[in-house]
């Protein structure tokens, strides 16, 4: 029998992106995010945890990228709308 040597993996940092936008589809564990933000629309690499859910945004984490997703808010409008 052969003995291999055991080599320990590099500690490796994910990268983390802060950005505003709003997630196009539900977010789930196992697929991609699709992720609309006021210049572009793109997707991310598979989601392997989702890490914080909160009213003003949320905190995934993909294969590759930690992402600090903030949603986009929309100013109130003042004024009465009269029929």
């Amino acid at each position: 029998m052969k003995r291999h040597r055991k080599q320990e993996l590099q500690n490796t940092r994910k990268a983390t992106v802060t950005m505003t936008g709003t997630p196009s589809l539900p977010l789930r564990v196992g697929e991609n995010a699709w992720i609309r933000t006021r210049h572009q629309f793109f997707t991310t690499s598979m989601i392997l945890k989702i890490l914080e859910v909160a009213e003003d945004g949320i905190k995934f984490e993909t294969c590759n990228t930690i992402y600090n997703l903030r949603y986009e808010t929309v100013p109130a409008e003042s004024g009465v709308i009269c029929a």
